[in-house]
């Protein structure tokens, strides 16, 4: 099992006393669990379950302590031992926190982890992005902001950032002007009313990545007579869906001037389709 502490602070006059009503706290607590968990599924998979725990409360604005636990099975914990060896390797509680809130800076440059990462653009697109030595650089109004591979992949991930969101949501409360993270041994980031635009999701739109036809050899899994139903061809690997596009081919067919017989094929024209999407790459054949 690994542990990583860090703080969450909350300012503003809705705290001034030192409390805070339970309808800002918990759902800005639960959204920040759910940004470790979907970011620990997005680099770990299911092999490491991951928890946000509060340890203590702290008067004077609202500060509370969590800490991010991991436990992982007992044939998979000598991985935790590769994981600074190996960049593939189990995202750790540690390393999981400095992805999501480590902060850091050097002259002319910031970095640091996701939600930095997210203030630092808000909500823009880089100008240019560079890999130095392992690092990420990204250019923007003649800034740079240095992090690594997993925090643009984080930062990339719809589940990941709609939980983000949810967690900085609580600065849409009038009395609540400014929330604080702080990781272990890290500075302090503070993020206000005007970075809520920041941890906006992208409007992302299907972007087609390839559109090209070929001849192919198919053999028939299934077919269906029912109007836009799709049939299930082969071409000896996995079977796919298909649309048949030749009515006069179709018409046939419904009227049993085509028959097919074991091991018949068909020589076909095959429109393949692949698109980017939110939820990853989909491939179609028409």
């Amino acid at each position: 099992m690994t542990d990583s502490n860090f703080k969450v602070i909350f300012r503003g006059p809705a705290v001034d006393t030192g409390d805070i009503d339970v309808r800002d706290l918990a759902p800005a607590l639960l959204a920040l669990g759910d940004v470790f968990q979907s970011a620990s599924d997005t680099l770990n998979g299911d092999r490491v379950k991951t928890a946000v725990r509060v340890k203590a409360t702290e008067a004077a604005c609202f500060q509370v302590d969590l800490s991010v636990v991991q436990s992982i099975g007992e044939t998979l914990h000598s991985l935790l031992s590769l994981a600074a060896a190996n960049k593939d390797g189990i995202s750790a509680a540690k390393e999981l926190a400095d992805l999501i809130l480590k902060t850091g800076t050097a002259v002319g440059v910031v970095g640091g982890g996701l939600f930095a990462l997210l203030k630092f653009l808000k909500g823009r697109k880089p100008e240019k992005i560079d890999d130095v030595g392992g690092a990420v650089h990204l250019h923007l109004d003649g800034n740079v902001f240095i992090t690594n591979r997993k925090t643009i992949i984080l930062a990339e991930n719809v589940g990941v950032r709609e939980s983000a969101k949810r967690f900085v949501s609580v600065l849409k409360n009038a009395g609540i002007e400014s929330i604080s993270t702080k990781a272990e041994g890290d500075t302090e980031e503070t993020y206000t009313k005007s970075d809520l635009i920041a941890f906006d999701l992208p409007n992302v739109i299907e972007e087609e990545l390839l559109d090209e036809t070929r001849r192919m050899n198919l053999q028939i899994v299934s077919l269906s007579f029912k109007d836009d139903n799709k049939w299930r061809v082969t071409d000896g690997s996995e079977p796919f869906s298909v649309g048949i596009e030749d009515s006069d081919f179709l018409k046939q067919v419904a009227n049993s001037e085509i028959s097919f017989s074991r091991g018949d094929y068909l020589v076909c024209d095959v429109r393949e389709k692949q698109t980017s999407t939110p939820q990853g790459l989909k491939k179609s054949g028409l």
